[in-house]
């Protein structure tokens, strides 16, 4: 038995420091702009609204289409024979500065339904889903900035009553009004750090200009609990995820690197971090939230497991207490994290109907678990190549290091994927893309100085590696019960891509280079594509307008830094 069973508030840190400290007080600045707010229309949405979303057609209220994540659009009126027929309705330029878009927009429905929209650094806006007008827009600013050196990955937002929600770069959280885009109150993450109030309103380890993948978890919000993730593990920061409840009052805190479970002081900049989006299990009331690598990559320093790093945590969402964990990568070497969020689904394995979580992994396989135990049910068939992947690199000697598949960036990276149910077809993204690395020893020297350790390589098509395919990227369907692979689609350029997929079988997917495709779920068949124009790794969704009797798909694009809508009639 996992140590943590006997124990499972172990892992929570004092939330009273965290009630005396300014959590309520806001440490950057917001600018409001507002257009024709009256064409919101009043629609209170409820927790029930959130249950049903997975099972509606007209909204998309939840990042992973339901709590569970799938990515699973109910609708029949985009299918496998009409597809074809999907035509741009318009197309909205990005009004905020950044081209890292790895977000999925909300749809609230209404007449006319409303999509909340973010993107890079800190921005929000409210549009009329049916014409891309913006109807107000939200830009915070942290006190300390956002580099330009890496866009923010704004990942998106969370509703609920009148109110959205949006994670910010400073650790923080944003409610705002619905319909004026107002701020409702701000919660402050950032005040307390490792049990130590911070001097002033963001402790000094917190600090620091952003770059590259920031906390932009989308907030999950269940039965009054609001949680929330955070970011830095490249940089020495201790992971913790949080719940807040609707007022923005803190619940609890979960060290996700437990001091108790490391051996020595290596968990105080052990990583472990919650930066991307995680899913609910309503049937058990728990949340699974994905941890990221250790700090620093290199392990001679941190002996032992270091749990939870590079795998899923589940916790218990009334308490955080501690329910069962997964690891990827046990004392992981090779920054294979694991941010791809678990889909939840019930399926038959060997004649009995259990309740399952699934995930792809920068490890290149599928992992599948019971959501009561996590008990690894399966692993999947590699949909990426493995080339001595296990293999620890030599120190300081990157020339005689070996090539290794996956390379640090995956397998599967932050990017969901989509579960269709009736197929039971899971549809992944991922790279394919050799690499060598070798490491050296570092000192933790303050929050604005990487805490890696590791020299890398990947390889390009001019390097000639004999067990590589030449492919840098791949898309793939498989059954995550079986762990049988369905198809595979060997792609040119590493893949970052999200999916969703429709219930009669059609599965919507933006590639990395510039195709917004629509496959036959269970085949890999392709049944429409359009040249988008750049690379894609947002999440799209579909809905249906039942006033306009319409159906719609939306995506948006890094590089051309716009979001398409795209419609068919029913």
């Amino acid at each position: 038995m996992h140590p943590m069973h006997d124990r499972p508030a172990a892992h929570l840190e004092d939330v009273e420091l965290i009630r005396e400290g300014p959590y309520d007080e806001k440490p950057g600045e917001s600018e409001i702009e507002q257009g024709d707010i009256d064409q919101i229309p009043e629609v209170e949405i409820t927790q029930e609204d959130l249950y049903e979303t997975g099972e509606r057609t007209d909204n998309w209220l939840i990042f992973g289409g339901s709590y569970e994540g799938q990515r699973y659009f109910p609708g029949d009126g985009i299918t496998p024979d009409n597809v074809d027929e999907l035509e741009l309705e318009y197309q909205l330029e990005n009004p905020a500065e950044g081209d890292d878009h790895q977000g999925t927009p909300l749809v609230v429905h209404g007449d006319p339904p409303i999509m909340y929209y973010t993107v890079g650094p800190d921005s929000l806006y409210a549009l009329n889903a049916r014409t891309g007008e913006i109807l107000w827009s939200h830009v915070y600013e942290p006190a300390t900035g956002a580099a330009e050196s890496g866009a923010s990955a704004e990942r998106g937002p969370a509703v609920l009553g009148d109110t959205v929600y949006k994670s910010t770069l400073d650790y923080g959280v944003l409610a705002i009004d619905r319909y004026t885009g107002e701020e409702r109150w701000y919660y402050n993450g950032a005040c307390v750090y490792r049990d130590e109030p911070a001097d002033e309103l963001v402790h000094w380890e917190l600090d620091y200009e952003t770059f590259g993948p920031t906390s932009s978890f989308p907030p999950l919000i269940y039965e009054g609990t609001l949680m929330k993730g955070t970011y830095g593990a490249e940089w020495g920061v201790t992971g913790f995820f949080d719940a807040i409840n609707l007022d923005g009052e803190p619940q609890w805190r979960v060290n996700t690197t437990p001091e108790d479970l490391w051996v020595g002081e290596s968990w105080v900049h052990a990583g472990g971090t919650t930066w991307a989006s995680g899913a609910i299990d309503p049937e058990t009331e728990t949340v699974i939230a994905p941890c990221a690598n250790p700090g620093p990559w290199y392990g001679t320093v941190r002996p032992g497991w270091n749990p939870y790093t590079a795998g899923k945590v589940a916790l218990d969402i009334e308490t955080g207490e501690y329910q069962w964990n997964y690891q990827d990568a046990p004392h992981e070497w090779w920054d294979y994290d694991s941010p791809s969020p678990a889909l939840v689904y019930d399926a038959d394995v060997d004649g009995d109907e259990r309740r399952l979580a699934s995930w792809p992994s920068k490890t290149g396989w599928v992992y599948t678990v019971d959501v009561e135990t996590g008990e690894l049910v399966e692993r999947s068939e590699g949909y990426v190549q493995h080339m001595n992947t296990w293999s620890l690199p030599p120190q300081d000697d990157i020339e005689n290091a070996p090539w290794i598949i996956p390379e640090l960036g995956g397998g599967t990276n932050p990017q969901p994927s989509s579960y269709h149910r009736d197929s039971r077809t899971m549809v992944v993204t991922a790279a394919n893309t050799p690499m060598q690395f070798s490491w050296f020893e570092i000192e933790y020297d303050g929050p604005e100085f990487p805490f890696e350790g590791m020299e890398t390589e990947r390889a390009t098509e001019d390097d000639d590696i004999e067990e590589w395919n030449g492919h840098q990227g791949v898309i793939a369907g498989l059954d995550p019960v079986t762990g049988d692979l369905k198809w595979q689609e060997w792609r040119d350029e590493s893949q970052r891509g999200v999916s969703v997929s429709t219930a009669p079988g059609v599965t919507f997917l933006g590639t990395a280079e510039g195709e917004f495709i629509a496959y036959e779920t269970e085949t890999g068949e392709h049944l429409w594509e359009d040249d988008i124009g750049g690379n894609v790794r947002g999440g799209p969704i579909c809905w249906e307008d039942p006033d306009e009797e319409t159906h719609y798909v939306a995506v948006s694009v890094d590089e051309e830094e716009v979001l398409n809508v795209y419609s068919l009639e029913a």
